[in-house]
């Protein structure tokens, strides 16, 4: 048997990996637009960067989620 995580925990690591994926969403975006004013092309290595900017947004938008239903958690307000 195991054990579940806290609703303190299970918050924190919510709040960790929203942290995380809005830096590398940021950061990625960054370099993608500044080697597109610096005239770079959009080529294949550029829009796999984007790629990956768009998906550090979806991870944090899928543990925002996941904090929200924490929230609720301690509301008592169920799913």
């Amino acid at each position: 048997m195991t054990a579940r995580p806290t609703l303190r925990q299970r918050k924190t690591f919510a709040l960790i990996r929203i942290v995380a994926g809005l830096v590398a969403a940021f950061y990625l975006g960054y370099v993608v637009v500044a080697n597109l004013l610096a005239g770079v092309p959009f080529d294949n290595t550029l829009r796999f960067s984007a790629l990956i900017a768009l998906v550090g947004l979806g991870y944090a938008g899928w543990y925002l989620r996941d904090l929200s239903a924490v929230a609720r958690e301690e509301r008592g307000e169920g799913k």
